[in-house]
């Protein structure tokens, strides 16, 4: 039996949809398989820049801690060498750059005792045992509710000395610290305020200190450090510190162990020009460049270059030897890079790292 022509028709016209309908599913499946493809291309591509990235890191880092061997080296040979340090010694003058395969790395030495020691604003008591280099200096901090002596003076005085069971603020060096704010344009008001932020006790410097009562109301609140400081970075917590401020004082002033001395060969002018009331840092630049090569030889060789007169316990803390020096390396290799400052302390025999820390500085 014959089939209408009108069915025929019907079918003979569908098989072309359901063809086209099939193209279309066999295309959208290569393009979803093309799209994976790609993206897998995609993945595979950023893991293998991922990686290298990691791996030109990871060698940057290791040269890095290279670099603090090599200048351990450099400072222990300049210690059998000489008693002296001054800008003129190797590890003062490193190379500016040394290449490296696919890369290459720099590095500069600072002495640290060529700033003002912040933590010298804090007199330990006589005979107190001095806090070996690598402890922080915890054992310093008191309870705030301990009962402690009377002051010694009025409290209106604006240097009255604050005594403690472990000390007294040093007043000779807080007026070397109020001379050093003056003469880089900081209010000197400021020096009470640091000096408070060290010492052990919760009574305010009067008038310009500030202890828990002033950091308490702060959004968030904190509490004063009542102990040496471990870094500068700790000056942002002080009233009075404003990011301008910091960057007056960040390249002058230090933190650290009380009663480390400051190297009158690697200090700047300012600080230098701190010591003597009557002292201007533009004619302590005129004597720097007139230092001897070699560097004094001693303090009373400079302070009669210099015609300074610092009174007796401001010049008990000054040497022309150094014993902490701090370490800045930057490594560039291939698409990695590794910053790296430490801080070494050096004897007669040996260079320690007290502190490690990777990253830019503050």
């Amino acid at each position: 039996m014959r089939l209408p022509a009108c069915c025929c028709c019907r079918v003979k016209a569908g098989r072309p949809a359901e063809s086209g309908v099939a193209l279309i599913t066999v295309l959208l499946i290569v393009f979803l398989a093309s799209m994976t493809a790609v993206s897998l291309s995609m993945i595979q591509q950023i893991a293998l820049r991922r990686s290298t990235v990691l791996q030109h890191q990871q060698q940057a880092r290791l040269y890095t801690l290279g670099v603090e061997q090599w200048a351990g080296l450099i400072l222990l040979r300049d210690r059998r060498d000489s008693v002296i340090d001054h800008p003129g010694e190797a590890w003062a003058n490193l190379p500016p750059m040394l290449p490296v395969e696919n890369g290459e790395l720099s590095g500069k030495i600072r002495d640290l005792q060529g700033c003002f020691n912040l933590n010298n604003l804090w007199q330990a008591a006589s005979g107190a045992a001095p806090e070996p280099p690598e402890a922080a200096p915890e054992s310093q901090k008191t309870d705030p509710d301990a009962e402690k002596p009377p002051s010694p003076n009025p409290p209106n005085s604006p240097d009255a000395e604050k005594s403690a069971g472990q000390g007294k603020i040093h007043p000779e060096q807080l007026k070397v610290l109020q001379r050093l704010l003056n003469h880089v344009q900081v209010n000197p008001e400021l020096a009470q305020a640091i000096a408070d932020w060290i010492d052990p006790d919760t009574d305010p410097l009067f008038p310009d200190g500030a202890e828990d009562s002033e950091y308490t109301v702060r959004n968030p609140p904190y509490l004063a450090a009542n102990q040496p400081m471990l870094s500068i970075s700790e000056l942002r917590l002080i009233k009075g510190v404003d990011p301008e401020v910091y960057e007056r004082l960040a390249a002058l002033v230090c933190a650290l162990p009380p009663g480390t001395p400051l190297n009158v060969n690697t200090a700047p002018a300012p600080v230098l020009a701190a010591l003597d009331e009557h002292a201007q840092p533009a004619d302590i630049e005129r004597v720097l460049k007139e230092r001897p090569a070699q560097g004094y030889q001693n303090v009373d060789e400079f302070l009669n270059a210099a015609q300074l007169t610092p009174d007796a316990p401001t010049k008990a803390l000054l040497s022309t030897d150094s014993q902490y020096f701090l370490l800045q390396v930057e490594v560039r290799l291939g698409d990695g890079r590794a910053v790296l400052s430490s801080t070494l302390f050096r004897d007669e025999n040996r260079v320690r790292v007290l502190r490690r820390s990777f990253g830019n500085p503050d």
